[in-house]
Protein backbone atom coordinates (compact mmCIF):
# COMPACT_ATOMS: atom_id res chain seq x y z
CA UNK A 1 0.00 0.00 0.00
CA UNK A 2 2.93 2.34 0.52
CA UNK A 3 3.30 3.08 -3.17
CA UNK A 4 -0.33 4.16 -3.52
CA UNK A 5 -0.58 6.43 -0.50
CA UNK A 6 2.95 7.81 -0.64
CA UNK A 7 1.96 9.61 -3.83
CA UNK A 8 -0.18 11.97 -1.73
CA UNK A 9 2.75 13.29 0.28
CA UNK A 10 6.02 15.00 -0.52
CA UNK A 11 8.62 13.94 2.04
CA UNK A 12 11.35 16.18 0.64
CA UNK A 13 9.72 19.40 1.91
CA UNK A 14 11.31 20.91 5.04
CA UNK A 15 10.25 23.79 7.27
CA UNK A 16 12.29 26.98 7.18
CA UNK A 17 15.40 26.99 9.36
CA UNK A 18 13.73 29.54 11.63
CA UNK A 19 11.05 26.89 12.25
CA UNK A 20 13.54 24.12 12.96
CA UNK A 21 14.30 22.96 9.43
CA UNK A 22 12.67 19.60 10.17
CA UNK A 23 10.90 17.54 7.51
CA UNK A 24 7.32 18.76 7.18
CA UNK A 25 5.99 15.18 7.33
CA UNK A 26 7.82 12.52 9.33
CA UNK A 27 8.24 9.37 7.22
CA UNK A 28 8.10 6.99 10.17
CA UNK A 29 4.84 8.38 11.54
CA UNK A 30 3.30 8.45 8.08
CA UNK A 31 4.37 4.82 7.53
CA UNK A 32 2.37 3.82 10.61
CA UNK A 33 -0.64 5.55 9.10
CA UNK A 34 -0.08 3.70 5.83
CA UNK A 35 -0.10 0.37 7.66
CA UNK A 36 -3.74 1.00 8.54
CA UNK A 37 -4.76 0.75 4.89
CA UNK A 38 -5.48 -2.66 3.43
CA UNK A 39 -7.06 -4.25 0.38
CA UNK A 40 -10.55 -3.60 1.77
CA UNK A 41 -9.90 0.13 2.15
CA UNK A 42 -6.97 1.14 -0.08
CA UNK A 43 -7.98 4.83 0.05
CA UNK A 44 -7.94 5.06 3.85
CA UNK A 45 -4.76 7.14 4.07
CA UNK A 46 -5.94 9.59 1.42
CA UNK A 47 -9.26 9.89 3.24
CA UNK A 48 -7.54 10.56 6.58
CA UNK A 49 -5.30 13.20 5.00
CA UNK A 50 -8.28 14.84 3.30
CA UNK A 51 -10.20 14.94 6.59
CA UNK A 52 -7.18 16.46 8.30
CA UNK A 53 -6.79 19.12 5.60
CA UNK A 54 -10.47 20.05 5.68
CA UNK A 55 -10.67 20.20 9.48
CA UNK A 56 -7.34 21.94 9.90
CA UNK A 57 -8.25 24.64 7.37
CA UNK A 58 -11.25 25.59 9.52
CA UNK A 59 -9.22 25.51 12.73
CA UNK A 60 -6.38 27.54 11.24
CA UNK A 61 -8.94 30.14 10.16
CA UNK A 62 -9.98 30.36 13.83
CA UNK A 63 -6.35 30.74 14.87
CA UNK A 64 -5.68 33.41 12.23
CA UNK A 65 -8.78 35.44 13.17
CA UNK A 66 -7.28 38.57 14.72
CA UNK A 67 -10.47 39.07 16.70
CA UNK A 68 -10.40 35.57 18.18
CA UNK A 69 -10.05 35.35 21.90
CA UNK A 70 -7.39 33.28 23.58
CA UNK A 71 -9.87 30.50 24.44
CA UNK A 72 -10.83 30.04 20.77
CA UNK A 73 -7.16 29.89 19.78
CA UNK A 74 -6.39 27.49 22.63
CA UNK A 75 -9.22 25.16 21.61
CA UNK A 76 -8.25 25.16 17.93
CA UNK A 77 -4.55 24.69 18.74
CA UNK A 78 -5.35 21.78 21.05
CA UNK A 79 -7.25 19.94 18.32
CA UNK A 80 -4.60 20.72 15.71
CA UNK A 81 -1.82 19.49 18.01
CA UNK A 82 -3.19 15.94 18.08
CA UNK A 83 -4.44 15.63 14.53
CA UNK A 84 -1.22 16.96 13.02
CA UNK A 85 0.89 14.57 15.08
CA UNK A 86 -1.26 11.68 13.84
CA UNK A 87 -0.42 12.43 10.20
CA UNK A 88 3.28 13.01 10.88
CA UNK A 89 3.38 16.81 10.91
CA UNK A 90 5.43 16.78 14.10
CA UNK A 91 6.99 20.27 14.00
CA UNK A 92 3.59 21.80 13.26
CA UNK A 93 2.16 19.78 16.16
CA UNK A 94 4.79 21.26 18.49
CA UNK A 95 3.94 24.74 17.21
CA UNK A 96 0.28 24.08 18.01
CA UNK A 97 1.26 22.89 21.48
CA UNK A 98 3.18 26.14 22.01
CA UNK A 99 0.18 28.17 20.81
CA UNK A 100 -2.11 26.24 23.14
CA UNK A 101 0.13 26.93 26.13
CA UNK A 102 0.47 30.61 25.28
CA UNK A 103 -3.28 31.00 24.76
CA UNK A 104 -3.89 29.35 28.11
CA UNK A 105 -2.33 32.49 29.57
CA UNK A 106 1.27 31.47 29.91
CA UNK A 107 2.48 33.99 27.30
CA UNK A 108 -0.28 36.07 25.74
CA UNK A 109 2.30 38.63 24.61
CA UNK A 110 4.10 35.94 22.57
CA UNK A 111 0.91 34.51 21.09
CA UNK A 112 0.82 36.64 17.90
CA UNK A 113 4.31 35.49 16.88
CA UNK A 114 3.43 31.85 17.60
CA UNK A 115 0.31 32.21 15.45
CA UNK A 116 2.34 33.71 12.58
CA UNK A 117 4.86 30.86 12.75
CA UNK A 118 2.11 28.23 12.92
CA UNK A 119 0.41 29.72 9.84
CA UNK A 120 3.64 29.40 7.84
CA UNK A 121 4.20 25.85 9.08
CA UNK A 122 0.61 24.92 8.29
CA UNK A 123 1.09 26.11 4.72
CA UNK A 124 4.15 23.83 4.53
CA UNK A 125 2.00 20.90 5.68
CA UNK A 126 -0.76 21.73 3.24
CA UNK A 127 1.72 21.94 0.36
CA UNK A 128 3.43 18.68 1.37
CA UNK A 129 0.21 16.83 0.56
CA UNK A 130 -0.63 16.52 -3.12
CA UNK A 131 -4.25 17.58 -3.46
CA UNK A 132 -4.20 17.35 -7.24
CA UNK A 133 -6.40 14.27 -7.09
CA UNK A 134 -9.62 16.23 -7.37
CA UNK A 135 -9.62 18.65 -4.44
CA UNK A 136 -8.40 22.19 -4.67
CA UNK A 137 -6.29 23.49 -1.82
Amino acid sequence: MQSNSSSIVTFSKHHLEEHGGDPVIDRDVFAILEELADEDDPDLVAEIVELFLDDSAERMAQVADVGADADAIRSAAHALKSSSANIGALRFSRACSDMEAAARGDDLDGLPELVRSALVMYEDVRVAFDRSTGTSA
